[in-house]
């Protein structure tokens, strides 16, 4: 099965104006898990299941 797959930003918590780029794309479910993200809706990939970690997780190359 296709998913699609987001890439997000992380939100340093001591200083808001400092987002990091994860090092990985993953399905939305994951990434509403996490606290102080925001998905890149425009980052995005259409992978097959099978390709995705435990999380629903591929890394960016």
């Amino acid at each position: 099965m296709r998913l699609s797959v987001f890439r997000y930003r992380v939100w340093d918590k001591q200083d808001r104006n400092q987002p990091q780029i994860a090092p990985f794309y993953a399905v939305r479910e994951y990434i509403e898990q996490l606290e102080g993200v925001t998905i890149i809706e425009e980052d995005f990939l259409e992978v097959d299941e099978s390709d995705l970690d435990i999380h629903g997780r591929i890394a960016a190359n």
